[in-house]
């Protein structure tokens, strides 16, 4: 037996054998979550399809954000998406991407009745609802916001809905395509909130890769996203998993190669 498995061993593709990765994620529909025991979702696809192109084996993870967070920085054969790239991380990272993305704001309810904030000055008479090392807790605390003070942490981002719903928290940061699902899972329309201060300029999602990543196998992987958009498979992902009730959906569309 055991001179089977050397054998098998042996015999095993070698990139399979020196370069197998493990890519870590958060609850973050419609990007990433788990349905049916599988992880999916848009951003998910699009770096399993990456890494199939470029010949990596992959294996995915979810976990909530600060731990999935803490395993990539300590794993040096892993990667973690979806993640902001600003010059907050620049460093900590090697970057693939940019992944799909939505200009993310900072939210109101629209049943309050004294006037929102417009200026992150303003915002900082509120509290704030943030996920715990969170790329938005990194830059409003480096704009002068404090946790217990401004800034109230939870351990996911959408952890917070409810009580910012409920009025715990004053205000909630999402994105363009992630508010819409957050709310259906409390069976509330987009109309219940407002849109008051625009947090686009903080980064937009990319794969961050260990920083001791050989950068040949950074640069498979952005070449194989690269493909990706230029065949097309891209847009074909994001009109798949952005079309009404996609998450209801068991199916993947067709993919190339």
């Amino acid at each position: 037996m055991k001179f089977l498995a050397v054998s098998c061993l042996l015999l095993m593709p070698l990139w399979l054998r020196a370069e197998s990765l493990v890519m870590y994620t958060e609850h973050f529909p419609p990007y990433s979550y788990e349905k049916d025991q599988q992880i999916t979702g848009l951003n998910t696809e699009l770096v399993r399809r990456s890494c199939q192109i470029a010949k990596i084996q992959c294996e995915f993870r979810l976990l909530p954000w600060l731990r999935a967070y803490e395993a990539a920085q300590n794993d040096p054969k892993s990667g973690l998406y979806s993640t902001s790239r600003n010059p907050l991380r620049e460093d900590a990272f090697q970057w693939v991407g940019p992944l799909a993305h939505a200009s993310a704001s900072m939210y109101w309810l629209t049943s309050r009745l004294d006037a929102p904030p417009r200026t992150l000055e303003q915002a900082k008479q509120y509290i704030v609802a943030v996920a715990r090392g969170d790329v938005y807790e990194l830059y409003l605390q480096s704009q002068g916001f404090e946790v217990d003070v401004n800034l109230l942490r939870f351990n996911s981002k959408s952890d917070a809905v409810l009580p910012f719903l409920h009025g715990k928290v004053d205000l909630l940061i999402a994105s363009e395509l992630i508010l819409p699902v957050w709310l259906a899972e409390h069976q509330q329309l987009r109309t219940v909130v407002q849109p008051v201060i625009d947090l686009s300029a903080v980064g937009h999602n990319y794969l961050a890769l260990h920083p001791e990543m050989p950068p040949a196998l950074v640069e498979r992987l952005q070449q194989a996203l690269n493909e990706l958009k230029a065949t097309g498979e891209y847009q074909q992902l994001m009109e798949y998993f952005l079309q009404p009730k996609r998450l209801q959906s068991d199916t993947l569309p067709a993919t190339q190669g």
